[in-house]
């Protein structure tokens, strides 16, 4: 295989999808919102265990109810959109611009490498779909936020 060269064609094709996964990774299917939608999603945990610190104090007994947006507070946003839909991404980089660069662009379709050479400015992809699943997203485009101890999740209809 190495002497017909075999074994270098298909280096190259692995090399090849592995580059159109960077540039174009496998969307996560949302539904553009046609009905706004805000609820609070509240990150409270009860510890399983108790959690020690590298001197072995106890910083959280077991069955002690833990909320990690109690001691800190983010004024950043996350931005979830479409980038294949210009309506969506338009809206977006608007938003990302109204919050002085507070805002994180999450793409759930879409090129973002293209983007950020585009617009030179980060964008995100939302893999697999984890955060949508994570947040109960299930309409785009969506702003995420935190007010004092809980996360407030606008679905937002354009």
């Amino acid at each position: 295989m190495q002497i017909n060269g075999e074994i270098d064609a298909q280096n190259q094709k692995l090399k090849n999808q592995a580059l159109a996964t960077l540039e174009r990774p496998a969307p996560t299917v949302l539904k553009p919102t046609k009905h706004e939608r805000i609820f609070e999603k509240d990150l409270t945990i009860t510890v399983p265990r108790d959690i020690k610190d590298a001197s072995e104090k106890i910083l959280y007994l077991a069955g002690t109810r833990v909320n990690p947006l109690k001691n800190m507070f983010s004024r950043k946003f996350l931005i979830f959109f479409d980038g294949d839909d210009l309506k969506q991404l338009n809206w977006a980089l608007q938003e990302y611009k109204n919050k002085k660069g507070l805002a994180k662009l999450v793409l759930i379709k879409g090129a973002p490498l293209e983007l950020m050479r585009q617009y030179d400015i980060p964008f995100y992809f939302d893999q697999a779909g984890k955060l949508s699943q994570y947040f109960q997203l299930e309409q785009i485009p969506a702003v995420i936020r935190q007010e004092k101890d809980k996360l407030i999740i606008s679905e937002v209809k354009l």
